[in-house]
């Protein structure tokens, strides 16, 4: 095992923390005290309903409250936890709380890594994946207080669960079930691990752990869909989830997958998607469910909940699959592709010649995606916030909507204005007010 040299450790290093310390400083810069969207639903319309319950029916509440097609159970947890501890919500606080789950995603990630190679030169290479993942293309899954307790923790357990999976042994698989549980309690689509993991242990023949998992699963499905509302769905015509495989889309599919390389036109995310697709045939028939099982699952939750989320949304348009919420999954997506292609082809043992040429060149590109990235991701957030601000004041002041225009084509910020994404929803806004839930926060312009 080569020894790196003092020097280059503390340059490594350097080279891991920067992004996530830039990344952090960046959204502490556009944080906002105010709802946004979908928080008034599943935030502040569930506290007002928590605060006329007591004991059990808070249990029930959090198992059972249901926010367009989703049950979000760990979050709601979270929000009924805060109440109580402080009489009130403080949205801010929860969306901190949300934004530092990418943290533990990156640890949950370099297990992952080091179920190949552990050599020091091997985790030179481990050093892009900072800057794949600390940056801004999935803004509109930070800086509130629903998004990022939502489409975070769903990513960070689903990787646990099959990093745990993967590993021998009964507390492995008690772990694995324990965040199947908090994967699907995050997000509907952790009902997606029961049958990658599934097939997991059916590669592996583990045919005890298979049983207990099918046992697991339909403990957990039964405890999710009870009482579920099948005709929630905001994206089709009839509001039926089930009709969801009526309109399943490979290439809706693929633009979710690849939209990580696309800014407002989904072909080159289409394109890139078709990438990741084939590159992954590749890995199936190289066999790298034996070599690392851990890396081969995960990818593969990312696949099928893309081809679900394509049954679910592709009505909006293909050029829904490029929203900025969902771009974590293309993140984390290409983190793992990226996993398996230098453990494959090992650019450590390449030749001084062409291993220093190369990595400079993935270095000049990861240090350009950055800041572009970074770039476009601060924009969203800080007219977010600008225009929440702007709207919370018209409110205030009983001040008519002002007509949005649109700078140039594939201003999603104008469409959003136009639908009004920005402005308070009521009654929730002033029944919070009037109940203590939510205390309004003093806003620029106020005298």
């Amino acid at each position: 095992m080569h020894t790196l040299s003092k020097s280059r450790l503390v340059a490594m290093w350097c080279a891991i923390l920067l992004p996530p310390a830039y990344f952090y400083l960046l959204l502490s810069r556009s944080l906002s005290r105010l709802p946004f969207l979908d928080d008034y639903y599943s935030v502040l319309q569930f506290l007002l309903e928590w605060k006329q319950e007591h004991g059990m029916q808070h249990v029930v509440q959090i198992l059972t409250s249901q926010h367009n097609e989703y049950r979000l159970m760990f979050e709601n947890v979270f929000f009924g936890l805060q109440y109580s501890l402080l009489g009130h919500t403080d949205l801010r606080a929860l969306a901190i709380l949300g934004d530092l789950f990418v943290l533990p995603i990156f640890g949950v990630l370099y297990l992952i890594w080091k179920q190949g190679d552990r050599s020091q030169e091997q985790i030179l290479w481990f050093v892009p994946v900072s800057w794949i993942l600390f940056q801004l293309q999935y803004a509109s899954s930070l800086n509130s207080a629903m998004a990022p307790l939502q489409n975070l923790p769903v990513i960070l357990f689903a990787l646990l669960c099959c990093f745990l999976a993967a590993r021998p042994g009964a507390w492995a698989f008690v772990a694995a079930v324990v965040s199947l549980a908090l994967c699907i309690g995050s997000s509907g689509n952790g009902l997606f691990l029961l049958p990658v993991v599934g097939l997991l242990y059916l590669q592996q023949r583990r045919y005890r752990d298979l049983g207990l998992w099918v046992l697991a699963g339909i403990v957990l499905c039964l405890t999710y869909f009870h009482g579920y509302n099948f005709g929630a769905s905001q994206s089709h015509a009839d509001k039926s989830l089930l009709s969801s495989f009526k309109h399943l889309s490979p290439a809706y599919g693929a633009a979710f997958l690849g939209s990580i390389a696309a800014k407002a036109n989904p072909l080159p995310a289409v394109a890139f998607g078709v990438v990741l697709v084939a590159v992954f045939v590749v890995a199936t028939w190289q066999r790298l469910f034996r070599r690392n099982a851990a890396l081969y699952y995960s990818a593969l939750f990312f696949f099928v909940t893309a081809f679900a989320v394509s049954g679910l949304r592709s009505d909006l348009g293909l050029v829904s699959a490029l929203g900025s919420r969902y771009r974590i999954n293309s993140t984390v997506l290409v983190v793992l592709i990226y996993f398996y292609l230098v453990q494959q082809y090992r650019p450590e043992r390449w030749r001084p010649t062409v291993q220093a040429p190369a990595a400079v060149l993935l270095g000049l590109a990861l240090i350009g995606f950055d800041l572009l990235s970074d770039q476009g991701g601060q924009k969203v957030l800080l007219t977010r916030r600008q225009k929440l601000e702007a709207a919370m004041l018209r409110w205030e002041r009983h001040e008519p909507r002002e007509e949005a225009t649109s700078s140039a084509p594939g201003d999603y910020t104008a469409e959003n204005e136009k639908k009004g994404f920005y402005e308070p929803v009521e009654p929730f806004l002033s029944e919070a007010i009037e109940a203590g839930i939510y205390r309004l926060p003093a806003l620029p312009g106020q005298h």
